[in-house]
């Protein structure tokens, strides 16, 4: 049984990988401030440290003994991002050097680190490669970018291993459509279920590499043996148009969609899709739920 503290695991991705972390008999210590997530999916056994994560220091007694971490708390706007980024380096950038600081001082802990294929910014040719040279366009996506380098600093000083997981598109249930940062398949799943109209920006022919969230569980828990330090993306490798998507919604909610048209936001990627070759072949993982199927099951959640 392993000592495991994941931040930001009362959200939507944490806290399906708490639930996987509990079900396999693992002590689970979760620091969340729960401005984005919610206590009510945490399953019963898990310590909740209710507070931000650029507070980690004040939790540094809690935390002893923890060999594993994973850092999924962020802000996640990459639109609001440029409207305040004071906050956004706070908490991203700030947030992950106070967690490192805490990390430095427990014995042999592994890091495993949340990023964004955001990234890699806007780029003519839609498949992303760890090896293509980033350029982020938002805030959001330079705090992520600055969060890898702060753990390939700090991981040789004091001697804890740490990956970068560069997560695409991750959708499936326990998003909340209300919230501002809810991307496109939880409003789209949303209304397909309870009858809504949806928002629509651009011509819909962008295109996301789609990852259902059990997928990326089963990366993050892929990386977590061992001491192999490495960025990998982590993505199916396939693109889909968001028009695409929302006929897959609708289909799976038997309703047809109220659309509303809108512009398009500011600084979007046209297209991207990840080549995850380097995590398949150093691990074995490879993505199970296809974009159909993962959608039926969001859209199912939501009813």
């Amino acid at each position: 049984m392993a000592r495991v503290l994941v931040t930001g695991g009362a959200g939507f991705i944490g806290s399906h990988l708490v639930d996987r972390l509990i079900a396999r008999g693992d002590e689970v210590i979760v620091l969340d401030d729960l401005s984005l997530g919610d206590r009510t999916r945490l399953p019963e056994g898990v310590r909740l440290l209710e507070g931000k994560v650029q507070e980690a220091g004040r939790f540094a007694g809690d935390l002893a003994g923890v060999t594993r971490i994973f850092h999924l708390a962020a802000l996640i706007s990459g639109y609001d991002s440029l409207k305040d980024a004071d906050a956004y380096l706070d908490a991203n950038v700030h947030g992950t050097l106070r967690l490192l600081e805490v990390a430095k001082d427990l014995p042999d802990v592994r890091v495993i680190f949340a990023s964004s294929s955001t990234v890699y910014g806007n780029r003519p040719e839609p498949v992303r490669r760890e090896s293509d040279v980033p350029m982020p366009i938002t805030v959001y996506a330079a705090s992520k970018l600055m969060g890898e380098h702060l753990l390939a600093t700090y991981a040789p000083l004091y001697g804890y291993s740490h990956v970068s997981m560069r997560l695409f598109n991750v959708y499936g249930p326990r998003q909340n459509p209300d919230h501002p940062y809810a991307n496109v398949t939880c409003k789209f799943a949303c209304a397909a279920a309870r009858g809504l109209p949806v928002a629509l920006y651009g011509d819909g022919r962008q295109t996301r590499d789609f990852v259902y969230v059990d997928d990326v569980v089963d990366a993050l828990l892929a990386v977590e043996p061992g001491s192999a330090e490495a960025v990998y993306n982590v993505g199916t490798g396939e693109d889909a148009p968001i028009l695409g998507l929302l006929r897959m919604a609708e289909q799976a909610g038997t309703t047809k969609l109220q659309i509303e048209r809108k512009g398009n936001w500011p600084n979007d990627i046209r297209a991207i899709r990840a080549d995850s070759s380097r995590l398949t072949s150093e691990t074995g993982w490879t993505p199970k739920v296809a974009l159909e199927t993962g959608m039926a099951r969001t859209v199912e959640w939501f009813r």
